[in-house]
């Protein structure tokens, strides 16, 4: 899927209701008000809107922000799991050091990787060069090609190991 047929924003209805499930508890266990939310979980009030309201996904670092506020694993907040442990690493590691690792361990090249994902191989150097974190259908491919989870990728835990993908979600 190249950068122009790739849809702009994805939507789900499993992370809308958990995300949702999150916003209720954080609004019960600290008495705050519907209205103080995004600004205490960090993110813009449209953005707050689209996700509580359309289950909009938004950018993976801030879904990692959000998964780190609730606890809980990226693959569960998106509904890819029902798996609630998560076991989060000491030092969040930058995407594009996974990414090299996990390549590394697959002895394939940027090439191998831009051809599985239908992309051009500078597209992926634009990863490296810019600190640049790919979008999650990217991502979620990625995870499929090294059968590890997003959390792994993103950094956020030291375990490789995939979790069991929900067969409803979509």
């Amino acid at each position: 899927m190249d950068r122009e047929s790739r849809p702009k924003y994805i939507y789900s209805v499993m992370f809308k209701e958990n995300f949702n499930i999150f916003v209720q508890d954080l609004m019960q266990e600290n008495n705050y008000k519907k209205s103080q939310i995004p600004a205490i979980i960090g993110i813009s009030y449209d953005n707050f809107k689209k996700i509580s309201d359309f289950g909009k996904i938004p950018r993976p670092l801030i879904l990692s922000r959000l998964a780190d506020q609730a606890d809980c694993s990226v693959e569960y907040l998106l509904g890819r799991t029902k798996e609630e442990y998560f076991e989060k690493a000491e030092r969040v590691v930058p995407f594009i050091e996974r990414f090299d690792i996990l390549k590394n361990k697959y002895t394939m090249t940027d090439y191998a990787v831009a051809m599985k994902l239908h992309v051009a191989t500078n597209y992926i150097t634009n990863w490296r060069n810019n600190n640049y974190t790919p979008c999650i259908d990217y991502l979620i491919i990625l995870t499929e090609i090294f059968e590890t989870s997003l959390d792994y990728l993103l950094g956020r835990t030291d375990d490789d190991t995939p979790y069991k993908i929900d067969p409803d979600w979509h």
